[in-house]
């Protein structure tokens, strides 16, 4: 659970009591703790009292390029060892995003992207890997047919056994997620889709309500997996190990609660006669705790993992073999949500205020170390859609404490207001405290309760109190209308910000069904400068991250969707030092 300060201490970098690290960056005190506590302590250390231009310490070591081996053979065989910081939440892919890095294991999907060292992280070109070989959209948009391969085969196990995925399959798992409340992308296919048709057994064509610039994408998303009803028949639901039958590269083999969770290889997956997947499968532990996992990576327990920049030294020394890159920026933000359609957030002076309470320059050199990049409204700084020059209100993304306080007077809270932060240990702890921090130098008075991520999950969902600090976007397919609609659409589930604008769900509905791109863009770019203008959220500035993997893992690279594990780990090989073939 996040801890308070006691009081502001005017020394820099002292332990607190709590067992934390105190820090004070341009007077602010703030208490954060473990390697994350190491990290700000240095930097704080290094910067002083100023705020300069991002530049990476010096005393860094930079990544090191990586064999990553997708120029070499691939020799099957191995198990790849991983670790998740928390168990799964739900196994039913359709309840939300928590559950989809074990769905995506065990489930196919209609169109894949392309994964692997071959491709930059954040490619999003749709590949013919997936279970449809080809497919083609009427002139006037509003017809998709998909043709399936034949000869796809669910898993050999109950109540599947192994008989063929059809295109009935594709037409029933749509509609499914359709009838889902939860189902991350159910509000896209409900307000996009009219009818499913299937004119023979791999033929599956969509009547579309109106054009949908995404809908491509939208089949491509990590969150739209084909599931077999016989599943939802024997079991009721999804939400269960029983019930995890797919047609993807991976088989569940065992669950542990809270300590393991094991994929074996599938012998009948429709890309095995290309070999794969290359490995005989994949181990997930959980460990919930930073240290203990960079310890054993360290000790050659965990194959692949990310590495902090403040540790990036001393484990290149203790481990002179592993290979680490530069990853992308992430694909993930955290953001602060605040309820818009009641007092005091519904003032957009307010909200305004909260924006310019923020030093994000001081958050990329502290908590980044350096690298790192702002991130402004709906759409993701690495997007080709971002607008970068967002316009008169792009002042309001500015740190400006002094303008924060005349704004809360002007409308009407000349002495702040208390207010309750809800988040989750899970998503940036220490980061919401900071960010508090900074609203107390704005006199608002804001108190922490963390909550555990499942707990979190349906808060978010019932509507929480005040504000919110959670993760915006996740690890799937990154397209605006993912973006603009999920987060800003009144009649979206994932509407955390409680957003109704007119404005803004008219220009929603224009860009998602503009077909052309540049016209698109035009409406993107008039939505991120009105967004940039109200401030419905704020956004946490984007980090570039670090991945590291130990000398025996081959062709792995993390991919901006990265909730698509089976198809990244499905090409991923090991040689033969790998501690799992002896």
């Amino acid at each position: 659970m996040a801890r308070e300060s006691e009081g502001r201490l005017g020394v820099l970098g002292i332990l607190s009591k709590k067992g934390g690290i105190i820090v004070q960056t341009k007077g602010r005190v703030w208490v954060i703790f473990g390697l994350l506590a190491l990290l700000v302590l240095l930097c704080a250390c290094a910067k002083a009292e100023t705020v300069s231009t991002p530049t990476p310490m010096g005393t860094m070591v930079l990544p090191t390029a990586t064999p990553l081996g997708a120029e070499m053979k691939p020799i099957p065989g191995g198990s790849l060892r991983l670790y998740w910081t928390s168990d799964l939440p739900y196994w039913d892919p359709n309840m939300g995003a928590g559950g989809q890095a074990a769905a995506n294991m065990i489930h196919a999907f209609v169109l894949n992207h392309n994964y692997g060292p071959k491709y930059p992280e954040w490619n999003f070109d749709i590949s013919s890997d997936g279970l449809a070989d080809s497919w083609e959209m009427s002139p006037d948009g509003l017809t998709y047919t998909f043709h399936l391969k034949k000869g796809v085969k669910w898993q050999d196990k109950p109540p599947v056994n192994g008989r063929e995925l059809v295109a009935e399959d594709v037409k029933w798992s749509v509609w499914n997620i359709i009838k889902t409340p939860a189902a991350p992308r159910r509000t896209q296919f409900e307000e996009a889709v009219q009818s499913i048709d299937c004119p023979d057994k791999y033929t599956v064509v969509f009547h579309l309500k109106e054009p949908r610039a995404s809908f491509l994408l939208y089949m491509a998303n990590p969150y739209v997996e084909i599931l077999p009803h016989e599943s939802m028949e024997e079991f009721g639901d999804f939400n269960s190990p029983k019930a995890a039958v797919g047609a993807g590269p991976f088989i569940l083999e065992e669950y542990t609660p809270a300590v393991s969770i094991v994929f074996k290889k599938n012998p009948t997956y429709y890309r095995a006669n290309e070999g794969l997947p290359y490995l005989d499968g994949v181990r997930f532990i959980i460990i919930p705790d930073a240290s203990t996992s960079l310890a054993a990576f360290r000790a050659a327990n965990i194959d692949i993992r990310g590495i902090a920049r403040v540790d990036l030294a001393s484990v290149k020394k203790t481990n002179p073999d592993i290979y680490c890159y530069e990853a992308g920026v992430s694909a993930s933000a955290l953001q602060l949500a605040m309820r818009t359609d009641k007092p005091p957030f519904n003032d957009v002076r307010v909200r305004r205020a909260l924006s310019m309470a923020l030093d994000r320059q001081a958050v990329i050199d502290t908590f980044h170390f350096g690298y790192g990049i702002d991130q402004q409204g709906p759409i993701h700084a690495a997007s080709k859609w971002y607008l970068k020059d967002q316009g008169e209100c792009a002042k309001y993304g500015k740190y400006n404490p002094d303008e924060a306080k005349r704004l809360l007077a002007e409308a009407g809270y000349p002495n702040g207001f208390e207010t309750t932060l809800e988040g989750t240990p899970s998503w940036g702890a220490e980061w919401g405290e900071y960010y508090i921090d900074a609203l107390a130098d704005i006199g608002i008075k804001a108190r922490i309760r963390m909550h555990d991520l499942g707990a979190w999950y349906q808060l978010c969902r019932a509507k929480y109190e005040a504000l919110g600090w959670l993760y915006g976007w996740g690890g799937a397919t990154l397209d605006p209308d993912m973006w603009v609609e999920g987060l800003y659409a009144p009649w979206s589930p994932l509407d955390f910000s409680a957003v109704n604008d007119p404005k803004l769900n008219e220009m929603i509905l224009a860009q998602r069904a503009a077909l052309n791109p540049e016209k698109r863009q035009e409406i993107l770019n008039e939505i991120q400068r009105y967004d940039a203008c109200q401030r419905y959220y704020v956004q946490w500035p984007l980090a570039y991250s670090v991945t590291c993997q130990q000398s025996w893992v081959r062709n792995y690279m993390s991919h901006a969707a990265n909730y698509s594990t089976g198809r990244i780990y499905e090409i991923v090989w090991l040689d033969q030092t790998s501690p799992s073939r002896k």
